[in-house]
């Protein structure tokens, strides 16, 4: 037997990139598989898109064998397929959709008192800490916007590195004490230093999309964006660490080459235990028998949409 599940959501105003000229757009059909093998009580979440103010995601479908529900968390929206079924052996879920993704500039919007405290709050590997405040107070203290010199700092004192232990869980001590890591790293860094100033941030992570037209996806990307005047303003830093010339570009826009499939950290699963709490969430939560385990496959593949 197969389930299908179909949503449908609507699009926003995106900003331009600069006035008078328009944004690159890309249309895209996504699959996200998860594969699981181990027989057992089976308990998953694994995360679905929405639909926000750069992207629209439609014709979205849930494909197994396994009985599943739709969720999403109390603190951010995001939107989760949910299993909890016995496993007598392998069996997959994929979620299908197409994503019409826009070049990103200064997004506008607001946000409640929650929100804002939200976006300002210390997280388990975003602590506020003197350490963070004193380096916010001192690139504050030099000419020119905070935000961009937070974001200048950063690049000066990190390196796109992805060897030893540490990397990749968002630390932000790691970052600043070691100054390596990959995307988590970098954006954690720039939301504790930012936040340190009460300036708040939010965590986006989702996927790549090569060039080409279609192929499989390695792995998953993040960046953030911080609030200024009435505007969220997008950052990637690693990309422009990785990419010299584009530096200027990635520091208030964000290419149309990629999906956001969820925002924030510390995410509280829905329908799980005081422990069920993910540090960011883009790949499964899986548990067998009541343990977390990570004894499973994904693939991730896309195809453009002319």
């Amino acid at each position: 037997m197969q389930f299908n599940h179909l949503l449908m959501a609507g699009v926003s105003l995106v900003l331009a990139c600069t006035p008078g000229e328009r944004a690159r757009e890309l249309t895209f059909d996504f699959r996200y598989s998860a594969i699981f093998e181990n027989e057992g009580h089976l308990e998953a979440w694994v995360p679905i898109p929405s639909s926000n103010s750069v992207q629209t995601i439609t014709r979205l479908h849930v494909e197994t064998n396994l009985e599943f529900s739709l969720v999403e968390d109390t603190l951010y929206g995001n939107r989760m397929v949910y299993v909890n079924t016995r496993l007598n052996g392998p069996d997959t879920l994929s979620v299908t959709f197409r994503a019409h993704r826009k070049e990103a500039a200064g997004i506008p919007g607001d946000f409640s008192p929650r929100e804002k405290e939200l976006y300002l709050a210390s997280y388990r590997l975003v602590p506020l800490e003197a350490r963070f405040s004193d380096i916010a107070d001192s690139i504050a203290a030099l000419p020119g916007d905070f935000g961009r010199g937070v974001y200048e700092y950063i690049l000066a004192h990190m390196t796109y590195d992805k060897s030893g232990p540490g990397w990749g869980r968002g630390d932000a001590n790691y970052a600043c004490d070691v100054g390596k890591g990959n995307c988590t790293d970098y954006h954690s860094l720039f939301n504790a230093l930012v936040r340190s100033h009460q300036v708040p941030a939010r965590f986006h992570i989702g996927f790549p999309i090569p060039e080409g037209r279609e192929g499989s996806v390695s792995g998953y990307h993040c960046w953030t964006e911080f609030y200024l005047d009435g505007q969220w303003i997008p950052v990637d830093i690693s990309e422009a660490d990785n990419n010299s010339e584009r530096q200027d570009y990635y520091f208030g826009h964000l290419d149309e080459r990629r999906v956001d499939f969820s925002i924030g950290r510390d995410i509280p699963l829905p329908l799980g235990g005081h422990d069920d709490v993910v540090n960011f969430l883009v790949y499964p939560y899986v548990k067998i028998d009541q343990r977390v385990t990570q004894e499973y496959a994904t693939r991730f593949t896309y195809q453009v949409v002319d």
